[in-house]
């Protein structure tokens, strides 16, 4: 999805030695010493201190005081959990995704961010001849899609900024690319709590998605039915937005949410 605007980064050095040490930690050899890792690297073992102070004083690296070799820090817990917790979603989900598909007829999606896009975690197909094509792992920019308009209305402005391209890119006629407008948008969103979208990434489709929510109030991922317009005009979502919810909260309960009388988004 790269345009001339838009082009990919070069890969930053330090980045990628920092996480070649983190990787070189297993549970076969926990624990390692600077000598260790600068022989399997083939880095200076300056280079390899400094970096492991860094990463020390991050919490992502400790080090046993009785063999004085590191290992990985208590700090890469939370992070893990974070991906633990999309794992998690995408398995609570799945008994609930099939009786979503026989009551809309439509093909449903659970999905989650993944740095500056979303991407499909789960799927059920619709039983339509004609239906939604969303496979597992298919990414999608957020600006224009139902689910990712729904992750961008929990964030903050600074943080909509980080993961947004400038300029907005157009797919359609029907794409939003004035930043105004999305904000508008998007602040309409976080009231109602879910989001819908006709043709605004690819021309003949809609979709509507709603919030999972973890044990903590935060957006974890979202639920998503999608099919051809012909078939999904806001009248037929608006029958369908009820047990779209209703699936979405009892996800969530088993997520452990607990949902509260004043409960919005950030």
């Amino acid at each position: 999805m790269n345009n001339a605007n838009n082009k990919p980064s070069a890969p930053i050095q330090s980045i990628q030695r920092a996480a070649a040490i983190l990787r070189s930690f297993t549970e076969a050899e926990p624990e390692l010493g600077v000598s260790e890792l600068s022989r399997r690297l083939n880095l200076h073992k300056s280079t390899v201190s400094r970096m492991i102070a860094t990463l020390q004083a991050e919490g992502l690296i400790d080090q046993n005081p009785e063999s004085g070799k590191y290992r990985l820090g208590i700090g890469l817990v939370g992070l893990a959990g974070v991906a633990l917790g999309r794992l998690d979603a995408r398995t609570v989900a799945q008994p609930h995704l099939s009786d979503l598909v026989a009551a809309s007829q439509e093909t449903v999606n659970v999905t989650a961010l993944d740095g500056n896009e979303c991407v499909n975690i789960e799927r059920m197909a619709s039983p339509q001849p004609i239906q939604y094509i969303g496979w597992i792992g298919r990414r999608s920019p957020l600006h224009c899609t139902a689910s990712g308009k729904l992750i961008l209305a929990h964030m903050t402005p600074e943080e909509r900024t980080a993961v947004l391209p400038q300029p907005l890119r157009q797919y359609t006629d029907k794409t939003i690319t004035d930043g105004y407008q999305l904000t508008r948008q998007l602040n309409q969103i976080c009231q109602q709590k879910y989001a819908i979208v006709h043709e605004e990434y690819e021309i003949g489709f809609s979709s509507m998605a709603g919030p999972l929510y973890n044990h903590q109030g935060n957006l974890l991922a979202t639920v998503s039915i999608s099919g051809p317009t012909y078939r999904l005009n806001d009248a037929v979502f608006q029958e369908q937005l009820p047990m779209l919810l209703a699936t979405c909260q009892k996800i969530s309960a088993e997520l452990g949410f607990l949902p509260m009388p004043t409960h919005t988004m950030r």
